[in-house]
């Protein structure tokens, strides 16, 4: 019992983990909301993809896909050099060890293995959920400014990128869903800060 509850402790600290992605009221996103908001897009999505899917497996991987974050922290995509990405995973296994051996079982270790793997159909579409909700977060935030902020356009030219939107042609419906947003955005650009989005497309 006080192990699980030390679990829960642990847990309870992805809602105060922030990432750089801004929501709607200006606030940073928190790792929490932003895996809750990944479980409402499966949701939302799953009538529509072409294949069956075990829904179970998904929410599991959108609940506990960045749970070692509650002990090593979030690393911002622009600040991951080669270096630091191997420094992150090494962080990152010792604290599934951690949560592992506090549990003593190896169910969250097991479901974190396979979204890392990206070898089954679940795993693919909740990276591309992770992904999306990223996306997401550019249209609905309530000032576009801040994401032009890091490394010369980073997320921009990333946003814009052919690499990008290729991450979800394995299912029509999530491809569909992620030109619209991106249209909107381009729109946003444009209308609020006067920015052409052609000028990120190939760089």
């Amino acid at each position: 019992m006080n192990n699980l509850v030390d679990f829960f402790a642990i847990a309870e600290k992805l809602e105060c983990e922030y990432r750089t992605t801004r929501m709607s009221d200006g606030a940073q996103q928190s790792v929490a909301s932003h895996s809750w908001n990944m479980i409402i897009i499966a949701i939302a999505l799953q009538p529509h993809l072409t294949r069956p899917v075990n829904m179970e497996r998904v929410m599991e991987m959108c609940a506990l896909h960045d749970l070692p974050e509650a002990i090593v922290h979030d690393v911002p995509l622009h600040k991951q050099t080669p270096d630091v990405r191997a420094k992150k995973h090494a962080q990152e296994s010792g604290a599934v060890s951690q949560i592992t051996d506090l549990l003593g079982n190896d169910k969250i270790r097991n479901v974190l293995d396979e979204y890392e793997e990206r070898k089954s159909y679940e795993a693919r579409l909740v990276k591309a959920i992770d992904v999306f909700d990223v996306a997401l977060q550019h249209l609905c935030a309530a000032d576009l400014k801040y994401v032009g902020e890091y490394d010369d356009n980073f997320y921009w030219k990333l946003f814009f990128s052919d690499k990008l939107a290729s991450g979800f042609d394995f299912e029509p419906i999530l491809r569909d869903v992620f030109d619209e947003v991106r249209r909107r955005v381009s729109k946003r650009l444009l209308n609020e800060l006067g920015i052409d989005s052609s000028v990120f497309v190939g760089k």
